[in-house]
């Protein structure tokens, strides 16, 4: 019989997980290449890029599926391959590419099964409690075989709650999912920090991701280009452009005014213009310029910066290095 190891203190962390330099070579392929971030306690962090761009790699080396060609994970204060690491995988729920669910049992018998196999006996206290926390506790014993996929969905997420895990990872929970389903899995994201967990979670559904987290890492071709709030991340990205639509008689007043003071006119579709002043000249600056010409703007606004903007201007650049202030930036 073997004697079972002392309980082995866990080192004190501010971050539940941290990545430093993670690379996955597949022959001359490589996958993840230098990946850099660090995930704040009690927080829904998003994992966003575009396809191939190694989110579920990164999610799978996270969980000890795939073994890295090298640099270093931590994980809820263990380092990957030493002693314990099993440990800190314990207290990790995760729900990859698919939900883990049976379909020959009910939602209840599912939760209890994960309980059993988890925690080595069935706490029915909280499986009643994960099954009102994703709304499935009027159908707990249904088969899953005849939930909609949303349902399937928040199921497969009550799986990975089984044991109060510390960290949970989704990967694309609301893949494939209508607008409702989609709403049903943020909010059910929402309430996970507030029980202590934190969330991971990856997804090319950029607007949706927006409303869901507090961080978001943006990954390019292996690599992290950017993390932040949304923020900070569309902090100084923004181009001192305004949009200004007059009518029609007005067209050539208007253009002469700005070709006079030195406001250049980047583009003019129909009857707006957009112009790009001098960081020291504003809208007011504007509408004074124009009415002094006799010209009264019918609209004159400041277009903000989308993430989907400053996503795709992020992944595009060749060497996939981002200038923003006030935001963690690793250079490739």
């Amino acid at each position: 019989m073997h004697a079972t190891a002392p309980p082995l203190e866990t080192r004190p962390t501010d971050s539940p997980c941290e990545v430093r330099h993670l690379t996955k070579r597949y022959g001359d392929h490589t996958v993840v290449d230098g990946l850099t971030f660090t995930i704040p306690r009690n927080q829904v962090v998003g994992l966003i890029g575009p396809n191939g761009a190694g989110k579920t790699t990164t999610m799978k080396m996270l969980l000890g599926l795939v073994r890295p060609s090298g640099g270093e994970i931590s994980l809820l204060g263990r380092t990957i391959g030493e002693p314990r690491w099993g440990d800190a995988l314990h207290r990790v729920g995760s729900m990859i590419e698919a939900p883990p669910i049976y379909d020959r049992l009910t939602a209840r018998q599912n939760l209890q099964y994960q309980s059993l196999a988890v925690q080595g006996a069935v706490d029915d206290a909280e499986v009643d409690e994960l099954l009102r926390l994703v709304d499935l506790a009027g159908r707990a014993d249904d088969r899953p075989r005849g939930y909609s996929l949303g349902m399937r969905q928040r199921l497969g997420i009550a799986i990975t709650l089984v044991g109060q895990p510390e960290l949970v990872i989704l990967d694309e929970p609301g893949n494939g999912l209508d607008p409702a389903g989609i709403i049903e899995i943020r909010k059910l994201m929402g309430r996970l920090p507030e029980s202590g967990t934190t969330v991971l979670v990856s997804s090319h559904q950029l607007a949706e991701i927006q409303q869901a987290c507090d961080q978001l890492v943006i990954l390019a071709n292996g690599r992290t280009v950017a993390q932040g709030t949304t923020a900070e991340i569309l902090s100084g990205r923004s181009r001192h452009v305004f949009r200004v639509t007059v009518t029609e008689p007005e067209l050539a007043a208007a253009s002469e005014a700005f070709r006079r003071n030195g406001i250049p006119v980047s583009e003019r579709i129909d009857t707006t213009f957009l112009v790009e002043p001098p960081a020291d000249v504003d809208g007011r600056d504007l509408n004074r310029l124009l009415s002094s010409a006799d010209v009264f703007a019918s609209s004159l606004t400041r277009p903000e910066v989308s993430l989907e903007d400053a996503f795709l201007e992020l992944v595009q650049q060749p060497d996939h290095a981002d200038t923003g202030a006030h935001q963690e930036v690793i250079p490739s």
